[in-house]
């Protein structure tokens, strides 16, 4: 059975915002490691409104309270200043009575792609080629444009996300990728209580080496983040799912990346990259995620994978309904799980089997046969889909 997400009912009902406006706070749509999110509503006093996430912080101990908001409100006001569509936008912060801090952003409709990850694991299915490389490359555009961000005054800012994981990844209904909580790394660090130490345990699979050795993380951290989370959909777990906390830990460190003795055959160029992507030394990484988003970019393209928003958002209705409703959600133990290896199927007097059918909850459809062998190579490769991260919590902050 599945582990309610537990209810943890609102400081206050409304919070004042000035000149007539408020935010109405309603029911509790995630919960995460450091913070509850809570669905609300700005009113403002001409009855204009608009529907908002409220990310409400735990209380900040008294010992660390100045070092833990410092950070929390940096991270707001470096996040504040990114306008991407790929980024979670970040309109306000501020307190809720004198030791709880709390975030305005915008409210994504959706699913995380932890909780994606964690349903195709549980029903021993597995990612599309083609929807893997969309997400990845989403996923890139929103870390490049983070790092592009400038300041009101025209600064560059350099903004890196610092622990990106399946968790900060939103997919909507309308097929939008999202990714939120940049900056949110450093203030876990600032707080020495336990609730660091859990965070630090569910995210530390995709770490870069010399994040989970405790080192500040730069643009080629976030490269190695997302090169683990582009491998887990396309090949499979970056540790076995025996692995405990502890010993990923040390590998995490250590910069491992396990190799199953059975993976699927993927496009030699899209091979070259995801290795590079995750490269122990970062001087040997691409230098910024918008190098490799641009790499996946010229692969997805040759594979004919354009925009991909409908096919996340048949994705999405395939695995929670078109009603949206949670009845499925089984909480996953066990950090990996992987598929079982499936075929790659040879091209046929009928021709190569349409990549898509799937995706639109059709049957293969044959297609023209391709006459070019490198075509084929790349074409191959879009059947096969990938092993799933299964986290220990379906529900994270951010997600709604």
């Amino acid at each position: 059975m599945a582990r309610p997400t537990p209810l943890i009912p609102p400081p206050r009902n409304d919070i004042p915002l000035g000149n007539g406006r408020s935010v109405r706070i309603g029911a509790q749509v995630g919960r995460g490691s450091m913070a509850t999110v809570y669905r609300g509503v700005i009113e403002g006093p001409f009855g204009v409104a608009r529907t908002v996430a409220v990310k409400v912080f735990d209380v900040i101990a008294s010992d660390e309270h100045e070092a833990v908001l410092s950070a929390l409100a940096s991270a707001a006001q470096r996040s504040a200043c990114v306008r991407h569509p790929n980024v979670l936008r970040v309109e306000d912060f501020g307190l809720v009575g004198p030791a709880q801090p709390y975030a305005l952003e915008e409210l994504v409709e959706g699913r995380s792609l932890a909780r994606f990850a964690a349903y195709a694991a549980r029903h021993n299915e597995r990612f599309p080629l083609d929807l893997a490389l969309f997400i990845g490359a989403e996923v890139a555009e929103a870390l490049a444009g983070a790092r592009l961000a400038c300041s009101p005054d025209g600064v560059r800012l350099g903004i890196v996300h610092g622990e990106l994981s399946p968790f900060d990844v939103l997919l909507s209904w309308h097929g939008e990728v999202k990714v939120g909580d940049f900056g949110v790394a450093a203030s876990a660090r600032a707080a020495s209580s336990v609730r660091s130490v859990r965070a630090l345990a569910r995210r530390v699979r995709a770490l870069a080496p010399e994040v989970a050795r405790g080192q500040l993380g730069d643009a080629r951290s976030d490269v190695f983040s997302l090169g683990v989370m582009l491998r887990e959909m396309m090949v499979g777990p970056r540790f076995p799912r025996i692995v405990s906390d502890a010993e990923a830990l040390v590998w995490a460190r250590d910069g491992v990346v396990h190799q199953s003795l059975f993976e699927p055959q993927l496009p030699q160029a899209l091979q070259a990259i995801l290795t590079r992507a995750v490269e122990r030394d970062p001087a040997h990484r691409y230098p910024h995620a918008g190098a490799l988003g641009y790499e996946l970019r010229r692969v997805a393209l040759a594979m004919g994978v354009g925009d991909g928003r409908a096919f996340v958002r048949a994705a999405l209705s395939r695995a929670f309904g078109d009603d949206r409703a949670d009845d499925d959600e089984e909480e996953v133990t066990g950090e990996m799980q992987s598929p079982p290896p499936l075929p790659v199927p040879r091209p046929s007097g009928v021709g190569m089997v349409d990549r898509f059918a799937r995706l639109r909850g059709e049957d293969a459809v044959p297609g023209p046969s391709p006459d070019d062998s490198e075509t084929f190579a790349l074409e191959s490769g879009t059947v096969l889909v990938a092993g799933a991260a299964a986290p220990e919590d379906d529900d994270e902050a951010g997600e709604g």
